[in-house]
């Protein structure tokens, strides 16, 4: 019995590293995005905002990496998304950039990075990160002194 679960463990996560593997050849790997609540919170990370995520060297060795981006919350929510190219072994960050998209709930976009990392070394991966915060409110018009509660 514990030999089977043992087997069906290495087959399901064979599965999931292949559907996590460069097509390219290029030595990457996407990993997943970081978890934590859904919830938006100053530093919270989201576990299910960003789907497709795929990052790998072209043939010249530029990494870029691209994804969906999803506000699984109730509030519109500020997203930091950020892929870094990292040593497999160390993982010492050897490129890193990232972007801010502001989403409201139930809405998705495109997140496309160029250029993160430069290298067609050997023991390379890509893994992404994403973080949301709320949304700062909208700004109100100036009120004129007939608008303000006080009268001045």
């Amino acid at each position: 019995m514990k030999r089977t679960t043992t087997v069906t463990a290495l087959a399901t996560g064979a599965i999931l590293l292949a559907g996590c593997s460069n097509p390219s050849g290029g030595g990457g790997s996407a990993s997943p995005t970081e978890t934590a609540s859904p919830a938006a919170s100053p530093t919270a990370t989201t576990p299910s905002a960003l789907s497709g995520f795929l990052c790998s060297p072209d043939e010249n060795g530029v990494w870029r990496g691209k994804a969906r981006l999803t506000n699984v919350g109730t509030a519109t929510n500020t997203y930091t998304v950020r892929f870094s190219v990292i040593q497999t072994g160390s993982q010492d960050v050897l490129g890193m950039k990232e972007e801010s998209f502001t989403v409201a709930p139930g809405v998705s976009t495109d997140v496309a990075i160029a250029s993160i990392h430069t290298s067609n070394a050997k023991g390379l991966e890509c893994v992404a990160r994403v973080i949301a915060e709320p949304a700062a409110p909208a700004e109100s018009p100036d009120m004129t002194p007939e608008e303000s509660p006080n009268g001045s």
